[in-house]
């Protein structure tokens, strides 16, 4: 029987997969605080280690990535445990020159014309002292890669 506060959970747990993949595209690193202190994404377990990770990644990384996700299904077991699929559209352009800033001076990206990947992604989340965290994000399924996007990488 689902629990008598299922939309609140299915909620919530919307909210964390969009806010992941936004942070996803700037500061990497700030993902890991999505996750509980003993989250698994990948092989990788523990915040600290998913952290250390998706730093190592934004150091090398100066591209404009934009992420769309798309056909999110959200499935609550009980009142602290939820499962999630959806599909996650990849964007990648390299950065234009300095000087080309938006209205709050941020700096603009390159065209953002050809996806990189469409992969389909697995969550589980855990209801922690009150507050939805991802408990385990597996390996993207590669759904479509890019080949001619690809191999110049």
């Amino acid at each position: 029987m689902p629990p008598a506060d299922e939309f609140e959970i299915h909620n919530q747990c919307e909210r964390l997969v969009y806010k992941f993949l936004q942070v996803l595209e700037g500061e990497q690193a700030e993902v890991a605080d999505f996750f509980a202190e003993d989250g698994q994404a990948f092989e990788l377990v523990g915040r600290e280690k998913i952290r250390e990770h998706f730093a190592g990644i934004a150091a090398v990384d100066d591209n404009v990535n934009v992420n769309l996700c798309a056909n999110l299904l959200i499935d609550v077991d009980d009142e602290d445990h939820a499962r999630a699929t959806n599909y996650v559209t990849h964007y990648v352009a390299d950065r234009e020159a300095d000087d080309l800033t938006d209205p709050m001076g941020a700096r603009v990206g390159g065209e953002l014309d050809t996806a990189r990947t469409i992969t389909r992604w697995s969550w589980e989340f855990r209801r922690v002292e009150g507050e939805w965290l991802i408990s385990r994000l597996r390996y993207p399924e590669s759904v479509l890669l890019r080949k001619d996007v690809i191999d110049p990488l």
